[in-house]
């Protein structure tokens, strides 16, 4: 009897082991909640995902078993793991960094949609328009944010800060999504306020998107306190 018992116990832990191996691939996503979103990323072209390759015919197949099931089953959980998805953004991190697609409702009933491709210290911004399920526009960075790096300049410094401020030139800037409705445009470490408070207004930059004009316009540029200054 002690036997068959022990042997049962093995039974159950290795069937237990095998269900906990299923739920961690099986990720739960609600299909009809995020189906604009979904959508959406059928429609991306090549271009916005720059540093991997996730093509139609694989983002095809993983929207169907999505459609008919509410869930995927990731077989590749070091290679593509969602971390987040939401009705209007989601966030995978990829074996060479994250990747992330906000979506932005317009007062057309049209999407701004803009996709990050991290690779290393840099982002591959990719912005587009879609409406009833096309692609109306390809749009650019310059198009929401070319002056960003003018725009925490401060005008009236009292010093010369034309040297002190080549450092803007370097892959320094980060984009965080993860506001609905904003985007927050972020120094890194090295701008510090002790270093170049005379020189910038600040060292972040926060915009709000604008469903009328469908642009991001700035709502406050300010000095972001760094964890390890």
């Amino acid at each position: 009897m002690a036997t068959t018992s022990k042997l049962n116990d093995t039974l159950k832990s290795e069937i237990s082991e095998k269900e906990n191996v299923k739920s961690e691939k099986k990720v739960e996503l609600d299909f009809a909640k995020n189906k604009e979103l979904l959508d959406i990323i059928l429609l991306l072209p090549k271009e916005a995902f720059s540093s991997w390759d996730w093509d139609l015919e694989e983002r095809t197949k993983w929207y169907n078993e999505i459609k008919a099931n509410n869930y995927y089953i990731d077989d590749t959980p070091n290679f593509f793991d969602q971390i987040y998805f939401e009705p209007n953004k989601a966030f995978f991190s990829i074996v060479d960094g994250p990747w992330y697609i906000n979506i932005y409702k317009t007062a057309e009933n049209s999407f701004i949609v803009v996709t990050d491709d991290i690779v290393g210290d840099g982002n591959e911004l990719s912005f587009y328009e879609v409406k009833s399920n096309k692609i109306e526009k390809y749009l650019n960075e310059e198009l929401f944010f070319s002056n960003y790096k003018e725009l925490i300049k401060n005008k009236d410094a009292d010093e010369d800060c034309t040297e002190k401020l080549e450092v803007l030139n370097d892959p320094i800037f980060q984009f965080d999504f993860s506001v609905n409705n904003k985007i927050e445009i972020e120094g890194s470490w090295v701008l510090t306020q002790n270093e170049y408070g005379n020189c910038l207004l600040g060292n972040a930059i926060q915009y709000n998107f604008n469903p009328e004009t469908k642009k991001f316009e700035v709502e406050k540029i300010y000095w972001k306190q760094k964890k390890n200054n």
